[in-house]
């Protein structure tokens, strides 16, 4: 029934915001952070230069889960998608502190019969959660590593990821049963808020993204995660396989991209936007064009 629900709504959001691929069109989804609408537009034009299709893209849905039940629906052909983040939403992740089986996981599961999706190889780049604060707080308490918090973690105001609060197999609830920490006043937030929120006080502690440029370019002190909570989320392209059935120049189009982009280089990319104020397009095609990818 929950996944009914899912599909229901994301249908009907993408409904609602005039969602309709036909013809020679696609529509590649993406949820509310830069990292994901970035490379939903690197895929837009390196496909749209390279084929002769056109390339849609709608941007914010609301969490990767709705994008796979629209992808599963039909209603959005393509996206960028984490490994852990998937899994977890629908299966339970067999190998969880080994990225190359999670990956494999992956691919095996998104195509069976349920999906059938095409799940590509990665990026070469891991974007994984990750505890941020002030470095003044760090400092002030002694915080290398999460279960550092345990003895403070009751009078921190935490601000987290919408979706994160509430999956189960990496999320809050399993949170606080491995480490045994709750933290005194949760706030849901959009991921992109997380970074002014604790550099400006509004918050204590922020669950982050690890490829955020902002975690440097404020100061703020990331926290080791001692006890190997999150499984890896490795960064890989995926598209219905019927799609790639019919217009294989896609794979063609994308696979330049598989292993090119590491840590520092998506971190990079998206200070591009969120720091340098460069546009979407503009950051894809820059990054398109230095890569010798786009004339």
């Amino acid at each position: 029934m929950k996944k009914k629900l899912i599909a229901f709504f994301s249908v009907l959001t993408l409904l609602l915001a005039g969602c309709g691929s036909g013809g020679d069109t696609i529509t590649i989804g993406a949820i509310t952070s830069t990292e994901t609408k970035l490379m939903a537009h690197i895929y837009k034009q390196l496909i749209e230069d390279q084929t002769d299709l056109t390339v849609e893209v709608k941007e914010d849905l609301a969490t990767s889960p709705v994008i796979i039940e629209s992808m599963k629906a039909g209603d959005l052909q393509g996206s960028m998608q984490y490994t852990g983040t998937s899994l977890s939403s629908f299966f339970e992740i067999e190998n969880p502190q080994d990225s190359e089986a999670t990956l494999q996981q992956a691919k095996d599961a998104f195509a069976g019969d349920e999906f059938n999706f095409h799940w590509f190889d990665s990026h070469g780049f891991s974007n994984t959660y990750i505890f941020t604060v002030t470095r003044e707080l760090a400092e002030e308490h002694n915080l290398e590593k999460v279960s550092d918090l345990k003895d403070i973690a009751g009078d921190l105001r935490a601000g987290f990821d919408t979706a994160w609060l509430e999956r189960e197999e990496d999320g809050y609830p399993a949170f606080k049963e491995v480490y045994g920490i709750e933290f005194g006043d949760t706030k849901p937030m959009e991921i992109s808020l997380v970074y002014d929120a604790v550099k400006n006080g509004e918050m204590d502690i922020v669950l982050a993204y690890s490829t955020d440029a902002r975690i440097p370019e404020y100061d703020l002190v990331t926290l080791e995660d001692d006890l190997n909570f999150f499984p890896p989320y490795d960064a890989s392209p995926v598209f219905l396989q019927e799609t790639i059935d019919e217009y294989p120049e896609i794979a063609d189009a994308i696979e330049p991209l598989l292993g090119l982009i590491d840590e520092e280089m998506m971190a990079i990319l998206n200070g591009e936007v969120d720091i340098h104020g460069k546009s979407l397009e503009e950051a894809a095609e820059d990054f398109l064009v230095e890569q010798g990818l786009l004339e």
